[in-house]
């Protein structure tokens, strides 16, 4: 079953998509309320507003710079994890602002949490997964440097105090607004309840930027929410995205950017969705 919302008269509406017509329900995977819709009358938006977004961070070898993934995996020791706000959530077709610096796309898929999680087995997992969607953690790499500072701290090399760049958070690079498309639909576990093996791919004004599968990810949807609930309970609505799968031929992940341009914007998994949106350059 694929999941819809779409804004109707100024209010979010639910359903669920039969062929080419949309099933309406009174909340998201709610009961039906006798209403239908052609798919060709409504504007998708975003399937849901996420209670959380939980980003996972560099969860392919790529991202990391290096190609196996048991050398990654020993690098990264346990998954890693950063927020996005809900309030930055774009659907299919809304505009990406892009800073003039720069911006990438980085293809992820959405898991969806439909029972609040905490300290979770692998089983609970599998039963509060409602289904998954597509997202884009659009990224702008020369933002980072804005929140980055200089302080004492002690250096892993030699064990002395001195000054040296702290990374920061990712705040600007990563939280502006229409940072988080989603869409254009959830995909239920009914319907797709494997999401390894498929390819994840992104296009950026005609030009391939990113093409793999999701057999690249270092640490798959269940280890990613067991590790996540023993951290802090999951709420129900919630988001994790699993990472990236990377770039080919990036000497250094972190820094790789495109240039801002006013284009189409698409990320795709395999038997989920596809999601285009087009990039408006902000002007300062």
């Amino acid at each position: 079953m694929k999941l819809v919302s779409f804004i109707r008269s100024g209010r979010r509406g639910y359903g669920y998509l039969e062929g080419d017509r949309v099933i309406l329900t009174n909340e998201l995977a709610g009961k039906e309320t006798g209403e239908e819709l052609k798919l060709d009358d409504v504007r998708l938006s975003a399937p849901m507003e996420p209670s959380a977004i939980f980003c996972t961070l560099v969860n392919s070898p790529r991202m990391l710079g290096v190609e196996a993934k048991k050398e990654a995996k020993e690098m990264l020791g346990s998954p890693k994890f950063f927020l996005k706000l809900p309030q930055i959530v774009v659907g299919p077709y809304d505009a990406i602002l892009a800073p003039p610096t720069g911006v990438r796309p980085e293809v992820e898929i959405a898991v969806v949490v439909n029972k609040p999680l905490k300290m979770a087995s692998k089983e609970e997992v599998k039963r509060a997964i409602l289904g998954f969607s597509v997202f884009n953690d659009v990224t702008a790499p020369g933002e980072m440097k804005n929140d980055m500072y200089l302080a004492y701290r002690r250096d892993p090399s030699d064990g002395k105090v001195k000054k040296i760049p702290v990374r920061g958070s990712h705040f600007r690079n990563k939280n502006r607004d229409t940072f988080a498309p989603l869409g254009p639909w959830i995909v239920t576990t009914d319907e797709l309840d494997d999401v390894s093996g498929l390819r994840m791919r992104s296009v950026y004004g005609g030009v391939s930027v990113q093409d793999g599968s999701s057999d690249e990810l270092i640490y798959g949807v269940d280890e990613l929410l067991v590790e996540l609930s023993k951290v802090l309970t999951v709420p129900r609505l919630s988001v994790l995205t699993t990472g990236t799968i990377g770039y080919k031929g990036v000497e250094e992940a972190s820094e790789y950017k495109l240039e801002a341009v006013e284009s189409t914007l698409m990320v795709e998994v395999e038997k989920i969705g596809r999601l285009e949106n087009p990039v408006r350059v902000e002007r300062s």
